[in-house]
């Protein structure tokens, strides 16, 4: 048997020697996972930040939705005059101030609104929409002369011109004091608005 020639040489590694052991991590820290890459981490922020943009733009379709669908009976709106003289309506929560009117009745196109002082309003698709004053007694207005202009105020406003009694039953007119101006409506509930200046005590 031939014996392999020796290797003098004092730098060479060892074959046999360990592998060098990895170097303590300090105190404190964890290790990264290995599968935690820098293109896994951009991915993942990407999805985060498409997560909250679709979420965000589900929200403002639901209330693009209620703002701009059409009303239905018990939806609450205002009224504004757009160019060429055309009445626009915008949708708006009954709670809010710019909800001056709702709508007490909805009619197909061969259809009329109850007996009352209704402002009529028809839609592109032929619906009638019969709208009624949306106030509650002691609201304040102003306004009054155009449905396209009327706002409810503070009653302490330089500007208020009415302010509101609810009678319950229509057509009581001889009954609203001092009233201006006086709106009925037959639907329901019958009631009658009385529209009267809010005099000093208010």
């Amino acid at each position: 048997m031939t014996t392999p020639p020796s290797d003098d040489n004092p730098f060479r590694t060892p074959s046999y020697a360990a592998a060098p052991a990895p170097m303590p991590l300090a105190p404190g820290h964890r290790p990264i996972p290995h599968w935690f890459t820098p293109k896994v981490r951009t991915t993942l922020i990407v999805c985060v930040v498409l997560a909250l943009a679709l979420g965000s733009l589900a929200a403002w379709g639901i209330s693009q939705a209620g703002r701009y669908g059409t009303p239905s009976d018990g939806d609450c709106l205002y009224l504004t005059r757009e160019s060429g003289d055309r009445i626009a309506y915008h949708n708006a929560g009954c709670s809010s101030d710019r909800a001056t009117y709702k709508v007490e009745s909805s009619r197909r196109a061969s259809g009329s609104c109850a007996a009352g002082d209704y402002v009529r309003f028809r839609l592109g698709s032929g619906e009638l929409l019969c709208l009624a004053l949306n106030v509650r007694t002691g609201d304040c207005l102003r306004g009054l002369d155009d449905e396209t202009t009327v706002a409810k105020v503070s009653c302490s406003d330089p500007a208020v011109q009415e302010r509101a009694q609810i009678l319950s039953g229509y057509g009581r007119e001889d009954e609203c004091d001092r009233a201006d101006k006086v709106l009925s409506y037959a639907g329901s509930p019958s009631r009658t608005v009385c529209l009267a200046p809010p005099g000093e005590n208010i």
